[in-house]
């Protein structure tokens, strides 16, 4: 029955090679006289005593000519060279008949091709398909992609309990507990359908969310679900004037029921929790508490299924789960001895080698994905060969890291290479099916490939021109995945149009009536995330557990400046008084920071501690010359806008200082860099403009009406190499307008962009101005950025 008589089995010419085989089949070679017994599990056989059991037809006959010469010994290659050229173009040209090759971009491709040509041989009610592989990634892709068509494969490796529901469930778990409630873990673990904790599954999610939305997101709580209670009896009480509104518009009813989730996990979790000194323990004892907690976890009420065909699948993972705990309490007390932050991956070892099998999936009763071993000796009408990559069909020969090749020679065990041989026969006989095709992709998890040796030797004696037959005749099957993809395939699929800069207008007295200076120079450089913010009513949340950016840090340095300037508005005192006083409102601001976070603790305090000598000494050279100093102060405007619209402008100055000589300076502290004079005088930065017109206008509390424009001076006070660098604002070059009269412009460019939105005449464009956008913007995903700017033609 083999498909290549006259080539290579297991790497080696038939008349040379050993074949395995059974004890009865040993005796059966004594009886009849074949061979001499050469050890166990082989019998020696000659070429001449293979009796062929059937005439192929030609086409099976040219199939096996071809593949016996590609793969035949890399040693007696060489003799292509002998054969009739008119004979190696026949083999050539009807072995490779039925053939098709298809060489995808990456494994995605290469999943979705699969799929395609499995679904057309389903099309016709009398055949059969199979998917063979050895890579379990790539079978799970194309059982995924089949789902689409509602197309259950019968999978005959099953599914391994650490990627089954259960198993899933357990493994989040394992990972909660050693990872002291890391939040992150923690919100995996509550969106997995199986934990019920005693409620049902809609209770868990509201307070789920709840809990996310209340405490999770933003600063990351201290280690453990006692940090976690800490921080959301904080977040009960605290009162934060600038959260986002889905954080504003939780009930009490949403905090108790985030309160009563965390009281049972920490039930849950009470007995299976890591040794602070992670000290080694018995890994079977911890094994009986994981499966205490996974049984309270899964324990709630009965609900409702839907008819879906893998809606019993849990029930076989959760028993298969459980026979595993089961075998682990078997087993002798400390026999297993290891650290608890060991036990994730030795658990998960041990149900990787578990399977769950999809019984109850209704699978497909033509279709199948087997491995190389459940492939043999099976039929089907079309075969597709998946994963022709080297490293993957055939797999790389590894050499134990026990036992080296000399030492595998003398306890009778095989060479690595052998696998390899076995491939390649595996390969020859899935080849026998007249309708193949073969599949590999350029790249997997982002890393080029080769293609297989077995792909390579076919090349290589067939010639570029029959190759490039067998690619053209795979290329319709990545067509019509592209299609599929893209939308444009057959009349049941929506066709998609293709991704443009989004340019919403809704009604203009949706154009919000109160912005700040800030958001004005959004709406110049990006006027979609005014809309998302204001019109759609969307505010970004935090991420879950961050930990304190960059721009946490200059709000501590806004607040310590501006507590120091608060102290002495109107003269400084000694030195050895500023200093004490300076540091000790950063001993403040810096504690929380210090408390939980020493590693930003040790790079921001020096850093801040360069910033405090050049400050003490600015303000010591700059108060002589100041009657006055007024921090963090805020004003409203009530701008007249064309159309008889009034639009009520807001800004809270970081400093505004009046000179001796009545002038007045507004500063603007950046710890990162501040924007460029060509931005400002652009338009694109007119912050430090707009609060020039608004102290003109007498806009801010507690100053009056400015006579004339006041200086404007950026200040960039990063503590690095140059902890304070004062930038006044001067015209770039080419620019010869002054002060005074940016302002107008600006002031005059505000009325004239919010008028076209207050009329209905301006569009909420995405970024347009990409040279002058923002590198992030919390509305960046919700405007899918990513999509139509590669669009040809955008930059």
């Amino acid at each position: 029955d083999h498909p290549d008589p006259g080539g290579a089995v297991a790497g080696q010419p038939l008349a040379k090679s050993r074949v395995e085989v059974g004890p009865g089949i040993r005796r059966l070679g004594r009886a009849q006289g074949l061979g001499q017994e050469v050890g166990p599990g082989f019998l020696a056989v000659t070429r001449a005593d293979v009796v062929p059991l059937g005439t192929p037809d030609p086409a099976a006959a040219a199939r096996a000519g071809l593949l016996s010469q590609a793969l035949r010994p890399a040693e007696t290659t060489d003799a292509w060279a002998d054969l009739d050229p008119a004979l190696r173009e026949r083999l050539a040209r009807d072995g490779a008949a039925g053939i098709r090759v298809v060489e995808a971009a990456d494994e995605r491709e290469e999943a979705l091709a699969i799929a395609v040509a499995l679904r057309e041989a389903l099309e016709r009610p009398d055949r059969t398909a199979a998917l063979i592989t050895p890579d379990r990634a790539l079978a799970l892709r194309v059982a995924a992609e089949l789902r689409r068509w509602g197309i259950v494969a019968d999978d005959s490796a099953g599914e391994p309990l650490a990627r089954s529901p259960a198993g899933r469930l357990a493994r989040l778990a394992a990972d909660v507990a050693v990872l002291d409630a890391k939040p992150e873990r923690v919100l995996a673990l509550l969106a997995h359908p199986l934990v019920r904790l005693g409620l049902t599954r809609p209770e868990i999610e509201r307070a789920a969310s709840a809990l996310e939305i209340g405490v999770l997101r933003g600063p990351a709580p201290a280690k453990g679900f006692d940090g976690i209670a800490d921080a959301l009896r904080l977040a009960r009480t605290e009162e934060r004037p600038h959260d986002p509104r889905p954080r504003r518009r939780l009930t009490p009813e949403d905090w108790e029921a985030a309160d009563d989730l965390l009281l049972r996990l920490t039930v849950a979790f009470r007995d299976f929790v890591a040794d602070e000194d992670d000290s080694p323990d018995d890994l079977i004892a911890v094994a009986r508490n994981h499966r205490a907690t996974c049984d309270l976890l899964m324990e709630g009420p009965e609900e409702e299924t839907d008819d879906a065909p893998d809606a019993d699948e849990p029930d076989a993972s959760v028993a298969v789960l459980d026979a595993l705990f089961d075998d682990m309490e078997m087993a002798q007390p400390g026999l297993l001895a290891g650290r608890f932050s060991d036990y994730p991956a030795f658990f998960t070892a041990l149900a990787r080698e578990r399977v769950v099998s999809r019984r109850n999936a209704s699978p497909h009763p033509r279709l199948r994905i087997l491995g190389l071993l459940e492939a043999r000796l099976l039929t089907v009408d079309r075969v597709v060969l998946g994963g022709l990559d080297e490293g993957v069909w055939p797999p790389k020969a590894e050499t134990d890291a026990f036992l080296n090749r000399p030492m595998r020679g003398r306890v009778g065990l095989a060479p690595p290479e052998r696998r390899l041989g076995q491939t390649a026969h595996d390969f020859v006989q899935a080849l026998g099916c007249p309708d193949a095709i073969v599949t590999r992709a350029h790249k997997r998890e982002g890393a080029p490939t080769v293609p297989s040796r077995f792909l390579q030797r076919l090349r290589a004696f067939a010639g570029e021109a029959a190759w490039a037959g067998l690619v053209t005749g795979g290329q319709r099957f990545r067509s019509l995945a592209a299609a599929i993809d893209a939308g444009t395939g057959p009349e049941d699929l929506p066709v998609l149009p293709r991704p443009r800069r989004p340019a919403p207008r809704p009604d203009p007295a949706l154009f919000p009536r109160s912005l700040s200076v800030t958001e004005i120079e959004t709406l110049v450089r990006d006027p979609y995330g005014i809309f998302a913010r204001h019109v759609l009513g969307l505010d970004a949340l935090e991420p879950v557990a961050v930990q304190p950016s960059a721009s946490d840090r200059g709000t501590i340095v806004h607040a310590v400046l501006g507590g120091f300037a608060e102290r002495f508005p109107e003269g400084l005192p000694a030195l050895d008084e500023a200093e004490q006083v300076l540091y000790a409102l950063a001993a403040n601001a810096f504690a929380p920071i210090s408390d939980a976070y020493p590693e930003l603790y040790a790079e921001w305090w020096p850093r801040f501690v360069r910033l405090a000598e050049a400050f003490l000494a600015w303000e010591a050279e700059r108060r002589p010359g100041l009657r006055r100093v007024e921090p963090e102060v805020g004003g409203r405007w009530a701008l007249a806008i064309p159309g008889g619209h009034v639009l009520t402008l807001r800004a809270r100055a970081d400093r505004i200082e009046t000179r001796r000589d009545g002038g007045h300076i507004i500063i603007d502290f950046k710890t990162g860099q501040p924007p460029s004079a060509r931005e400002v005088f652009a338009g694109f930065s007119p912050q430090l403009t707009l609060e020039a017109a608004m102290l003109q206008a007498g806009a801010f509390r507690g100053l009056p009406a400015a006579a004339d424009t006041p200086d404007l001076l950026y200040i960039r006070a990063g503590g690095g190499k140059t902890p304070l660098d004062p930038a006044p604002l001067k015209p770039p070059r080419g620019d010869g307008r002054s002060l005074p009269e940016l302002v107008e412009a600006h002031v005059a460019g505000l009325r004239q962009l919010v008028g076209a939105f207050m009329a209905g005449e301006a569009s909420y464009l995405s970024r347009p101005y990409p040279k002058y956008a923002k590198a992030y913007s919390d509305y960046d995903h919700l405007a899918r950025v990513r999509e139509w700017s590669l669009v040809e033609g955008e930059e």
